[in-house]
């Protein structure tokens, strides 16, 4: 045993002669230099990191399975604690009541890189966690727009029957080709719905009227006509009024008023005695 122990302090290998239980009965200088307490009386898991434990057991077994001839395979454990460790590699076998584990550390720039590429993995891991929370974040925003544009929809097209057979659609607020078109689709419904018979169009609430806008006005009396609706326009100010005039539109199909007064006194001599206050009987 003396001259055993001779040879295994020239060594590099890291060698451990532990008893069946896996109790450290003699350590090399390799070995010994890797802790700061005396091995020998320590079992062999208290050489190794936090996170080696469990592996460590599985290593002890295939160690008491192994002979001299027929070692383990080799095992990669981590020596040290969770924060500051180094990796080493072990194989081992059993004899009698005696197991022998030889262990190679790995070069300290190795071991580093392994540190390194652990940690970026793990910064990697939490930056995809955080990508699918703001994915999550992201996709509860744009349901939230899409409910609230839907209920804007809903109000963007506010026609209000004032009489029987007869629709109001004040118009406010910036005005695209987009919009225009959307309110004419759901007046045409709306009227359809209502069998209204004149459709007020208040434009007063628009500041600015385009060519786009313009033309789907016109197209949206053309339609109004086709469902026999007489299209009534009003609220145009100068500004609008010179607009129309610089691109050469006529507002073809539209009865034209200055005010919305204007127009209920024109609906009011169409209609004569017909016309009577709006009521919902005819829905019930």
């Amino acid at each position: 045993m003396q001259l055993d122990t001779h040879i295994y302090a020239y060594l590099s290998d890291l060698v451990l002669i532990c008893d069946r239980s896996g109790t450290i009965r003699l350590a090399n200088p390799a070995a010994q230099r890797h802790v700061s307490f005396p091995l020998v009386g320590q079992p062999f898991a208290q050489l190794l990191s936090p996170d080696s434990a469990a592996k460590c057991q599985h290593f002890l077994e295939a160690v008491q399975a192994a002979t001299p001839d027929a070692p383990t395979a080799i095992w990669e454990l981590t020596m040290g604690n969770t924060d500051d460790y180094i990796i080493a590699t072990f194989r081992g076998y059993s004899d009698g009541d005696e197991t022998t584990i030889i262990g190679q550390v790995e070069p300290p720039h190795v071991s580093q890189m392994q540190r390194e590429l652990l940690s970026l993995t793990s910064e990697l891991t939490e930056a995809q966690r955080e990508q699918r929370r703001q994915n999550r974040q992201l996709q509860h925003a744009l349901e939230e727009q899409r409910r609230m544009f839907e209920t804007i929809n809903e109000l963007t097209v506010p026609a209000v029957p004032i009489w029987s057979h007869v629709l109001l659609l004040p118009m406010v607020g910036h005005m695209d080709s987009h919009r225009a078109e959307q309110i004419t689709s759901q007046l045409l419904e709306r009227v359809s719905r209502e069998h209204a018979a004149y459709v007020i169009l208040d434009i007063s609430g628009i500041s600015v009227v385009d060519t786009a806008v313009a033309q789907q006005l016109i197209q949206t009396a053309q339609a109004l006509r086709l469902l026999g609706v007489q299209p009534i326009l009003v609220g145009i100010n100068p500004e609008i009024a010179q607009t129309i005039v610089n691109l050469g539109l006529e507002l073809t199909g539209f009865v034209v008023h200055a005010d919305l007064r204007s127009a209920m006194g024109y609906l009011m001599r169409r209609l004569g005695l017909i016309a009577r206050p709006y009521s919902n009987e005819r829905n019930r």
